[in-house]
């Protein structure tokens, strides 16, 4: 049962599921979490929220406790507030929720799936040129479609993660407006789960890549296409995109909230010098950050009018060094969701020896170039060589990053020089 209370009726063992107010006026990255400390008591009491929803089935409370607290439904439908929560929630929990009854999902090659993610990326696309066509027209979003497109994309980065990840990338310019949305969308899905956030936020995340860039119809196409630098005003006009996509959204039912707070926020930056409200740090929510994030690994791994693509290495290599921009711990979990990480990584190799990553490999930048040198069960280094490690599951593979603290290479710069400026023995996998 969804119940919905003033903040200062809130107690510890209650079970937040939502907050009624603006994402900022909340101190915290999940909108979803179980009350557990004093200083979290306080800090929602002292929030701007309207209102917080409680879910009274996932709460803690002994039964003493809750019937002080929880007001039951008479008194609640009294005030006028439950009932038409619940109503609003019962709606998205159709669309958004996924379906118990559908049969798991089986895993598949990566051969297999590429197949099978072309057709539904063709398909999505279509769905995300429908979407921009029908905001130019003013008409409201079909929150139905994007949530079975999320879905379809989610079932397909559960048979094979790398994929649909991998192809999307390789957009043509001409495509880009509309196959990034799609692209973000399967990075946000990945990403939400290897976070391990819930089902039904990692459907809502999915929808928000879908549903992010939908403000840039407020953009002329000469300045949208531009192959060049653009102009002071040029840039302030792109610059509204996100306010006229949350605007745009606020006319169409059934949006997750996740959907408002990445299209509003993808274009912030942690030091706070993004737009459009210029916030920062603990300012940005989880699902801000992890949009960021996403939107531009993207972009920047694209072939753009003005920019040829970066390989994934290469991009993650750049963010990393990009001083306040992203959150930095969030950006490493981004890298390992994809298992693709910057140059200089160690990771753990499942050969088990310890590796360094050199740059991406393969034809089209979806394989990892790693140099092994150590090995991890004689404890010792050994003469070097590489790897080109795929997205497939043949051996070796990367198991993920390693601490270079752990296994006590003191000087580890020095290190990372000397083992790339070897002569290594040429291995190919």
């Amino acid at each position: 049962m969804l119940l919905h209370l003033k903040p200062e009726q809130v107690e510890i063992g209650m079970f937040v599921d939502a907050f009624d107010g603006r994402w900022i006026d909340h101190p915290f990255w999940r909108s979803r979490f179980l009350i557990e400390t004093a200083d979290q008591l306080a800090r929602i009491r002292a929030s701007g929220v309207n209102a917080v929803i409680v879910d009274r089935s996932r709460s803690r409370m002994g039964p003493g406790a809750a019937a002080d607290v929880f007001p039951d439904d008479r008194r609640q439908s009294a005030r006028g507030l439950a009932p038409p929560y619940r109503g609003i929630e019962r709606r998205r929990a159709n669309i958004f929720a996924p379906q118990p009854r559908e049969r798991p999902v089986r895993s598949a090659s990566y051969a297999q799936e590429r197949r099978r993610a072309e057709r539904l990326i063709a398909k999505s696309k279509q769905a995300v040129v429908d979407l921009f066509g029908a905001a130019r027209m003013g008409r409201a979003v079909e929150a139905r479609r994007m949530a079975s497109l999320a879905e379809a994309v989610g079932k397909s980065i559960t048979r094979q993660s790398r994929a649909m990840i991998d192809l999307v990338r390789l957009k043509q310019k001409d495509e880009y407006t509309y196959l990034h949305s799609v692209a973000v969308c399967a990075l946000m899905i990945n990403f939400a789960r290897h976070l391990k956030l819930d089902d039904t936020e990692v459907q809502a995340l999915g929808v928000a890549g879908l549903l992010h860039d939908v403000g840039k119809v407020a953009i002329a196409d000469d300045v949208l296409f531009k192959p060049g630098k653009l102009t002071t005003c040029e840039r302030s006009a792109v610059e509204v995109h996100p306010e006229a996509g949350h605007a745009f959204l606020m006319k169409s039912q059934d949006i997750p909230a996740a959907a408002f707070e990445v299209c509003l926020r993808h274009h912030e930056k942690m030091d706070g010098t993004g737009y459009p409200g210029g916030l920062g740090g603990d300012e940005l929510s989880l699902y801000a950050r992890m949009g960021a994030i996403c939107d531009v690994y993207d972009a920047v791994t694209s072939d753009r009018p003005y920019k040829a693509a970066w390989s994934p290495c290469e991009a993650l290599t750049a963010m990393q060094g990009w001083a306040g921009h992203f959150d930095p711990p969030l950006l490493d979990q981004f890298a390992d969701s994809l298992g693709i990480f910057p140059v200089g990584t160690l990771v753990t190799l499942s050969s088990g020896m310890l590796g360094i990553v050199m740059g991406s490999a393969g034809e089209n930048g979806e394989a990892m170039a790693v140099r092994a040198f150590f090995d991890c069960d004689l404890l010792t280094e050994v003469p070097p060589f590489d790897c080109e490690i795929g997205p497939t599951t043949r051996e070796p593979r990367i198991i993920g990053r390693a601490s270079h603290k752990f296994w006590r290479f003191d000087d580890w710069p020095a290190t990372v020089v000397r083992v790339l400026a070897a002569d290594p023995a040429a291995v190919t996998d």
